[in-house]
């Protein structure tokens, strides 16, 4: 970003805020009675160590305030009052004020952390009360990972939650899948809510801002959710300010961040070598001259043993920053939380590079006692640049399709010839072969620009009617705008290609979003111990999409870049938009008795714009019920080291609805004629039928769990199983063409998902100065194909599988399907004859299941079917403290996964042993070294069956994370002024072990891989 760009934007988001600040809030004059008395006082932990930040507030009341860094408070209270005091992590007291004025409290820690706060389906619930499939994720967990991406600081904290890389590159994100994936043309991604308002994504919420943070897992949690609910819920909760002395915090790190690559890759002497091969098997054996198998440029090269290493000019060391300031302050009636949060990267692609700045204010104003009213208001700037691969900007845009590719590169071009001309300029053929141009013009030569604007305002009224009813309004509007341009200059190799002439592409695209909820709760008890909660929720939402595409080809000159598309002679724009709306209706009854017994039943009925006419409704029932086993007498009496025992059972169904709205609806496409000299346009019947009875997608979970604790909660966890049936799935059906369509969106067949989750935490030493903690998190999801198209045309009793699109009864969504390969020919071993291919001793054996071969009789075991789906993933955590040093590490794992690596074998990515272009080394067969496992390279055209050798086992073990910090003794802190001072240093994806040959077993070739980072970080609070 340019500076002058910095300043508009903070400029603009500091009046964007103002204007709303201005327009909600009021000041409200507060009336102090004449009865009240000051009352002052210090609180202490039990080793009579200060608490700052305690909160102090008068019972009956809302007036508040908080103990300073000395652990002293002051507050007016009213003669014969009760002061309330509550600490995180600390069990709550009450201490009466009559004839006292200075008071000398203790707080002990809580002897259950049962009693944790979660935040639950439209309201919140102690730890100990929950009953439902929730993983709570602390906020400080999270801002350990050095990463501006929140999904990635989610890997391995919960069971069940797998994050996957969506996007390495700077300004990255990433992809969560929750129990699986259910959904074959539908959504797979769960819902993001944040304050009650579903938003966008999870990088739409600074990290530092996170008060806390909820990963709704099962049904019963996430049907008063409903819709799009059945790939699981987040909720995020984001801080708020609190009445006593204002709190700034600082929370910054800078680092350098590095790729790692899991293989080597031909040496300039290995390369030419494989071509003399190359060219050697289409000879008969013989080997050519090296002038007849090397142009001129790569001679020279071969002569002087001067060669080129690409990643050398291709790649560079990354910079990343990232910096937040909050402020936090109130009074007993108004609080106010802001935040500011910058983020820089550069990556390791030249010219590539991320920049965003997000800001937030949270603010609450008490009016009077049963009426509260809140704003909650963030906006996000953010600009990206990327060399272009050449291409224009197309329907999805991602780093990955852009920069992984300039880094595959570096790999991929041959080591031989020369970069430069003799001008210095670069030359475009380095070594005169036309399919192995000079990477470094495009990363040079070629732009893609990226800005976005994502602005959130949620304003809110929650209103006490009667004792323990209340009633809250929740409103909001979200929008996104985005600006992409991309552009080639004549000097490009796009340009070159096109007689030096530029091509560009200019992109602009909307998304406006609101929603209104009325949220009633009621909570009441009968004779003390039944304990009943009602909650009745409506919501509405609505968005509306715009997009607008310029696509432009032989662009005369360069002078105006992306702003001279008017002068091309080929201009192709596009235009697209949508709208959808949702209307909800959600009901929910809770009941405990004595905190032992619980059931819960709720429901939710969802209508969306989206389906046929005769289907926009869905329905959604569930529930839930729990024992706390370890209340029972029974426990406490004759089994004291069990501290929780709860046994959990909950069964319920939720929705999911078409990615993009109109898929009940017939397609027409435009049609232009000339009439009369005059153009006119009309419409004819598309490809795609109306389905006016298309519905919602269906899960159906069962879900059984048991928590436990065991001597005071040191050794803590918990154990779910879940089977999940997804039914009506969302499936493009194929129509005979006779009807005049090819296609309609329909509701068919079923996928079954059953899952083991465990997760445990030990507190393995507590003492003063040391503790040291261990946990562990295992995931295992079978994912399998129940029915398709439910048709067995061949009469043989099975339902037929859809081998087009690779499903398969009884098998995962996503598999591999595919010819075996089980080595290579040698001399002298019969080689059979296979009509339009001819094969050579050196090239690959496939598994042979002709019965005239001796083959067993079964035509179909010469293919594979692999899944792509790990076994299972899981995480170890160890944290330490000891003294005023800190320590945490976490090593993830993901184990029987496979994948397909075109490296190995695609001509593009270098795997096709040609000698054309360079790629990971291998072991080919040669007649001299006959006991090489690749095949026998040759010139002209690929290995046959090559392909075969993709498949890769992409397990791994991954260091994670590590952190060491260091904060401030108290006094050294008091003499500074501060609350706290922290110093840490960070590394993310240090050590990656895994036999997948790539820059990383996540991601596919040409993606660009997660980066290896190392910062050093500082956290002040004043």
């Amino acid at each position: 970003m340019k500076n002058n760009k910095h300043v508009k934007m903070l400029f603009l988001g500091g009046n964007y805020l103002k204007l709303m600040l201005t327009l909600f809030m009021c000041v409200i004059a507060t009336n102090m009675s004449a009865q009240e008395s000051l009352v002052t006082g210090k609180v202490t932990d039990n080793t009579a160590m200060p608490l700052p930040g305690v909160n102090v507030h008068v019972k009956g009341s809302t007036k508040a305030t908080q103990t300073d860094f000395d652990g002293n408070f002051s507050i007016n209270v009213p003669s014969k009052g009760i002061l309330v005091f509550s600490f995180i992590g600390m069990d709550e007291v009450a201490v009466e004020t009559e004839n006292k004025k200075n008071l000398k409290v203790v707080l002990k820690p809580s002897s259950q952390v049962l009693d944790e706060i979660v935040v639950v389906g439209y309201g919140i619930k102690k730890k100990s009360d929950v009953i439902s499939s929730v993983a709570s994720v602390k906020a400080d967990d999270l801002i350990k990972v050095a990463t501006s991406d929140v999904g990635e600081m989610l890997r391995g904290k919960a069971a069940g939650v797998q994050v996957t890389l969506s996007d390495g590159g700077p300004g990255s994100s990433s992809s969560i899948q929750i129990r699986g994936k259910k959904s074959i043309n539908g959504s797979n991604e769960p819902i993001v809510i944040a304050d009650g308002i579903v938003i966008g994504s999870i990088n739409d919420i600074n990290a530092n801002d996170i008060a806390s943070l909820e990963i709704l897992k099962d049904a019963a949690a996430q049907s008063i959710y409903g819709a799009r609910a059945s790939n699981g819920v987040i909720l995020i909760t984001t801080k708020r300010g609190k009445a006593g002395k204002a709190k700034i915090a600082y929370n910054g790190f800078s680092g350098v961040q590095t790729v790692n690559r899991n293989f080597d890759i031909y040496s300039g002497e290995e390369f030419a070598q494989l071509k003399r091969e190359a060219y050697r098997t289409s000879n008969n054996g013989v080997y050519r001259p090296d002038n007849q198998v090397f142009s001129p440029l790569e001679l020279e090269s071969v002569q002087s043993g001067k060669y080129i290493d690409w990643e050398e000019h291709i790649m560079r060391t990354g910079v990343t920053n990232n910096h937040s300031l909050s402020v936090s302050s109130g009074t007993d009636k108004t609080s106010i939380f802001t935040s500011l949060n910058y983020i820089n990267t550069t990556g390791v692609i030249p010219n590539s590079d991320f920049e965003k700045v997000a800001m937030r204010i949270n603010v609450d104003q008490r009016i009077n006692n049963w009426l509260k009213i809140g704003m909650n208001a963030s906006l996000q700037f953010s600009e990206s640049n990327n060399p272009n691969s050449g291409n224009v900007l197309n329907n999805s845009i991602s780093n990955d399709s852009r920069v992984g590719n300039i880094l595959s590169y570096s790999i991929t071009t041959s080591p031989l010839g020369r970069i430069y001309n003799d001008d210095g300029s670069y030359r475009h053929l380095p070594g005169g072969i036309q399919e192995t141009p000079n990477p470094l013009i495009d990363i040079y030569e070629t732009t893609l620009n990226e800005t976005s604007r994502n602005d959130i305002m949620n304003v809110f009224l929650d209103i006490n009617i009667l004792k323990g009813l209340t009633y809250k309004l929740n409103t909001s509007r979200r929008s996104w705008n985005y600006k992409g341009m991309a552009f080639n200059t004549s000097k490009s190799l796009s340009g070159i290609a096109n007689s030096g002439q530029g091509s560009g592409s200019i992109s602009f695209r909307d998304n406006v979003e609101y929603q209104i909820s009325n949220i009633l709760n009621y909570n009441f008890k009968v004779a003390e111990k039944n304990h009943f909660a009602v909650t009745g929720v409506q919501e509405t939402t609505t968005s509306e999409y715009n997009d607008f595409r310029n696509s432009a080809s032989r662009i005369p000159s360069d002078i105006l870049g992306i702003y001279g598309l008017e002068s091309a002679f080929l201009n192709t724009p596009e235009i697209g938009g949508n709208e959808r709306s949702l209307i909800s209706f959600a009901g929910k009854l809770e009941y405990d008795f004595d905190s032992k017994y619980y059931f819960t039943v709720s429901g939710r009925a969802d209508g969306s714009s989206v389906f046929g006419k005769n289907n926009k409704w869905g329905y959604f029932p569930a529930v839930n019920a729990a024992w706390n086993v370890y209340k029972e007498d029974f426990i406490t009496e004759h089994a004291p080291v069990i501290s929780n025992l709860k046994l959990r059972a909950s069964y319920g169904k939720v929705g999911n609805q078409p990615q993009n709205p109109y898929q009940s609806m017939a397609s027409a496409n435009q049609r232009d004629y000339i009439i009369n000299g005059i153009k006119v346009s009309g419409f004819i019947p598309g490809n795609q039928l109306s389905n006016p009875d298309l519905k919602w997608e269906t899960s159906t979970q069962l879900n059984l769990a048991v928590d436990f604790g065991l001597f005071k909660n040191r050794l803590s966890g918990t154990v779910e199983v879940y089977d999940t049936d997804t039914s009506d799935l969302l499936i493009y059906e194929a129509l005979n063409a006779n009807t005049g369509y090819t296609t309609k969106l329909s509701n068919l067949g079923k996928v079954n998902n059953k899952g083991l989750e465990i997760s445990l935490n030990s507190e393995l030493i507590k003492k003063k100065d040391f503790s040291l903690n261990l946990g562990a998190t295992f995931t295992k999801n079978k994912n399998s194909i129940v029915s398709i198209y439910g048709k067995d045309t061949n009469g043989d009793g099975k339902e037929d599988d859809a081998v087009g699109n690779l499903w398969f009864i009884g098998k995962p969504i996503d598999v591999y399907y595919q010819y075996k390969a089980v080595g290579i020919y040698q001399i002298g071993e019969t080689i059979p004859v296979i009509t339009g291919t001819t094969l050579l001793p050196g090239d690959i054996k496939l598994y042979d299941a002709n019965p005239s071969n001796g083959a067993t009789p079964n035509p179909d075991e010469d293919r594979v079917i692999t899944s792509k789906m790990p076994d299972w993933f899981g995480t170890v955590s160890l944290s330490m403290k000891y003294k005023r040093f800190d320590f945490s590490a976490d090593v993830y794992t993901v184990q029987g996964i496979t994948k397909d690596n075109a490296y190995l074998y695609g001509y593009v990515q270098g795997g096709s042993l040609r000698g054309v272009k360079n790629g990971i080394k291998q072991n080919y067969w040669t007649p001299e070294n006959p006991g090489g496992n690749w095949p026998r390279p040759r010139d002209g055209n690929d290995p046959p069956y090559m392909y075969t050798l993709g498949l890769q086992d992409a397990s791994y073990i991954r260091l994670q994370n590590v952190s060491l910090g260091f904060t401030l003794p108290e006094n050294t802190l008091q003499s500074l002024g501060l609350t706290n001072l922290r110093l840490y240093v960070t590394g993310s994806n240090l050590v990656t072990i895994t036999d997948f040959q790539s820059y990383s077993p996540e991601k596919n070739v040409g993606d660009y891989p997660e980066p290896v980072t190392c910062v050093i970080g500082l956290q002040v609070g004043f």
